[in-house]
C-alpha cells in the first residue's frame, strides 16, 4: 500500500525524538552507575543494595512496556513517546530529593514505568526506509552514548565544586540534570509527526475498538510468541553481559582496582566515546550483510574481549590488561544497535510498539547482572571480576540464538 514518504525534516525530527529517548533512558541508568560511591556512603547501604536497585527499576520497566506500548499501538506513536520521555525525567529527577534509601529506591523503580525505547523504534522504523533503517537505528543507540557521557562529564565537573557544599550528598544535584529533556518534549509536542504508517493502519483496522487483553490474544494466536520469546531469550544474553560488567564498572575499577573513582569515570568516558562511533557502524553493517550476521560480528569482539579480561584478572594478575579486555568487550554492547531495528520489521504494525517495548524490557528487567554481582560480593566474598565473569557466557548465546530469528534485511513494512 502506497504511503507518502516523510520529508528529510520530518525524519530528522523523528531521529531527534527517539534520541531524546534513548540518550534520557541512559540518563536514568548511567546516574546511579556513576554515583554509586557516594550513594551508597550517603544513605549507608551495601553494595548489594545498588545492585537491587539497579535491576528493580528494569524490572518495573515491563509493566510500563506492556501499558505504554499498547497505548502507542492504539493511539499512536507520537505522544505516548513524549509521555514516556517526561515520566523518567520528573521521576529521575525528584531522586534527588529522597529523604532516604526508601524512598530513593521507589522513584527508581516507578521511573522504570516510562520506558519509550520500543515505542521510538516502531516509530522510527515505520519512517525510515529499509536501504537505511538499521544505520539510523545505530544513530539512535549511540544517543544512549551521549546521555552516558553526559553524566559522566557532569559528575566529573561538579564532584569538585559540589563536595565541598553538600558533603556526602554531593551527588543528589547531579541528579537534577534528568530534568533536561521537558523543554524538548513541549516543543516536540508540536512538530512532530505521526507515523504515517501507524494513521494507515488506524484507518484501516479501527485499533481502537479493540481491547488490550485482545491484542496480546491476536499477537500470540498469529504465530509469534514463539518470535517473541527467542528475542527475549537474545536479548537477554546481551542484556545480562552488559549490566554484570558496566552497572558496576565504576566501582570496580575504582575501588577493586584501586584507580581512583576519577580515572575509573574517565575510562568509561572514553569506553563511551568509542562505542559512539561504534554504533552506527553495526547499523550500517546490518543494513549491508544482514540483521543476523550484522548482530554477531561485535559479539564475537566480546567474547575475546572477556577471555582477556579473565587472563589479565587470575592468571596475569595486572590490573591496566584487565582495562583493555573491558575495552575490547565492550565493542560485543554495540550489537544493541541492532535489537530495536530488528524488532521492528519483526513484528506486524498492530502489536510493533507493544512487541518491542515487552521483548527488551522482559529482557533487560531479568538480566538482574547488578544484582548477581552484588550478591556473589557481598555475601559470599567472591572477587567482583569473578562475579562480573559470569555474565561472559551470554556473549556465547548471542553466537547461537540469531540463527533462530529471521532475516529482516531489506523488509518493507506494511499497515497491516
Amino acid at each position: 500500500m502506497e504511503i507518502t514518504p516523510f520529508t528529510r525534516t520530518e525524519k530528522l525530527i523523528v531521529f531527534f525524538a527517539c534520541a531524546l529517548g534513548w540518550a534520557h533512558d541512559a540518563i536514568g541508568l548511567t546516574l546511579i552507575t556513576a554515583l554509586a560511591e557516594p550513594i551508597q556512603l550517603s544513605f549507608g547501604v551495601p553494595i548489594s543494595a545498588l545492585g537491587f536497585v539497579m535491576s528493580a527499576q528494569f524490572i518495573a520497566t515491563v509493566p510500563g512496556a506492556i501499558i505504554f506500548g499498547m497505548l502507542a499501538d492504539r493511539m499512536g506513536r507520537k505522544n505516548i513517546l513524549l509521555l514516556t520521555i517526561a515520566w523518567d525525567a520528573i521521576l529521575t529527577g525528584l531522586s534527588a530529593f529522597a529523604p532516604n534509601f526508601i524512598v530513593f529506591a521507589i522513584l527508581r523503580i516507578l521511573s522504570g514505568l516510562g520506558v519509550s525505547w520500543g515505542i521510538a523504534f516502531a516509530l522510527l522504523g515505520e519512517v525510515y526506509a529499509p536501504k537505511r533503517r538499521a544505520t539510523w537505528g545505530g544513530f539512535v543507540h549511540a544517543m544512549f552514548i551521549i546521555g552516558f557521557v553526559g553524566v559522566l562529564i557532569t559528575t566529573l565537573l561538579l564532584e569538585p565544586i559540589l563536595l565541598p557544599i553538600f558533603s556526602v550528598n554531593w551527588w543528589r544535584p547531579v541528579f537534577l540534570i534528568a530534568l533536561i529533556p521537558l523543554p524538548f518534549i513541549a516543543i516536540l509536542y508540536f512538530v512532530l509527526p505521526e507515523s504515517k504508517l501507524w494513521l494507515k493502519y488506524h484507518e484501516l483496522e479501527s485499533s481502537e475498538s479493540i481491547p488490550m487483553v485482545d491484542q496480546i490474544k491476536k499477537l500470540v494466536s498469529s504465530g509469534y510468541l514463539k518470535l517473541i520469546l527467542i528475542c527475549i531469550l537474545l536479548f537477554w544474553a546481551a542484556e545480562f553481559v552488559y549490566h554484570a560488567y558496566v552497572d558496576l564498572g565504576v566501582y570496580f575499577i575504582n575501588v577493586e582496582l584501586g584507580f581512583g573513582n576519577t580515572l575509573a569515570l574517565l575510562i568509561f568516558l572514553l569506553i563511551a566515546t568509542i562505542l559512539f562511533f561504534v554504533f552506527p557502524l553495526v547499523g550500517y553493517i546490518g543494513d549491508r550483510i544482514g540483521r543476523r550476521k550484522g548482530f554477531m560480528v561485535p559479539t564475537f569482539f566480546g567474547l575475546i574481549g572477556s577471555v582477556i579480561f579473565a587472563i589479565a584478572m587470575f592468571i596475569l594478575i595486572n590490573p591496566f590488561v584487565a582495562v583493555g579486555g573491558l575495552f575490547i568487550l565492550a565493542l560485543g554492547f554495540s550489537s544493541h544497535g541492532l535489537f530495536g531495528v530488528w524488532t521492528s520489521e519483526i513484528f506486524p504494525t498492530s502489536s510493533r510498539a507493544a512487541a518491542a517495548s515487552f521483548i527488551f524490557s522482559t529482557a533487560r528487567a531479568f538480566a538482574l547482572g547488578a544484582v548477581i554481582v552484588g550478591i556473589l560480593v557481598d555475601f559470599f566474598g567472591w572477587p567482583m571480576a569473578q562475579a562480573m565473569m559470569l555474565g561472559s557466557f551470554g556473549f556465547v548465546l548471542m553466537l547461537i540464538l540469531p540463527w533462530l530469528l529471521p532475516e529482516t534485511k531489506g523488509k518493507e513494512l506494511e499497515p497491516i
